[in-house]
């Protein structure tokens, strides 16, 4: 049952035997999302494979060469490397340019999941839909397509916020980032 709420809330029309027609539980995206917002956010482990501080945008090829390396020690190589090697270099430098320096990012694995998390000190709250759509060019901006990106990126991307911190966490599932493509 769930799944069928969470269709009809989804799509704006459901087909029926009559054809389409409106879905009566339909929220647009932006209320889908806020209502869904509430989710805790897990505690980071006290123990992580690695922590690094950003000062400055000088300091993400050092944690891009960082991360490379530890996804490969973890048994993620070519594409699957680069995809989170991507969105957590991108995470870290929307921390720097929308949020506030120092960005702390912490790497860490769960079994077979990579996990990174990058937490800016602007404590700004990550709007409610920002990602979730491809920035269109109209409204395109130079680097503002760095959540979308890793929206796509990783299989699980949670934001949060508090006072003095504006976190974003990504999740590569080793048997997710290795499937092949159907």
């Amino acid at each position: 049952m769930a799944v069928t709420d969470g269709v009809r809330a989804t799509h704006p029309y459901l087909l029926t035997a009559v054809g389409h027609i409106p879905s009566p539980g339909y929220l647009g995206p932006e209320r889908y999302l806020s209502e869904r917002q509430d989710v805790p956010f897990p505690a980071t482990p006290s123990e992580v494979d690695h922590e690094v501080i950003l000062a400055e945008v000088a300091d993400l090829g050092p944690l891009r060469a960082m991360l490379h390396q530890w996804a490969g020690e973890h048994h993620f190589a070519g594409e699957p490397a680069g995809d989170l090697v991507m969105a957590a270099v991108e995470v870290a430098a929307n921390g720097l340019r929308h949020g506030a320096a120092p960005v702390r990012v912490r790497a860490w694995h769960h079994r077979d999941t990579l996990i990174v998390q990058c937490d800016d000190s602007a404590g700004r709250p990550v709007p409610t839909t920002a990602g979730y759509q491809r920035p269109r060019p109209a409204h395109f901006v130079p680097g503002g397509r760095g959540l979308w990106l890793a929206r796509q990126l990783a299989d699980v991307v949670i934001t949060d916020s508090g006072p003095g911190r504006t976190s974003v966490r990504l999740h590569f599932p080793y048997e997710v980032m290795h499937r092949s493509p159907a």
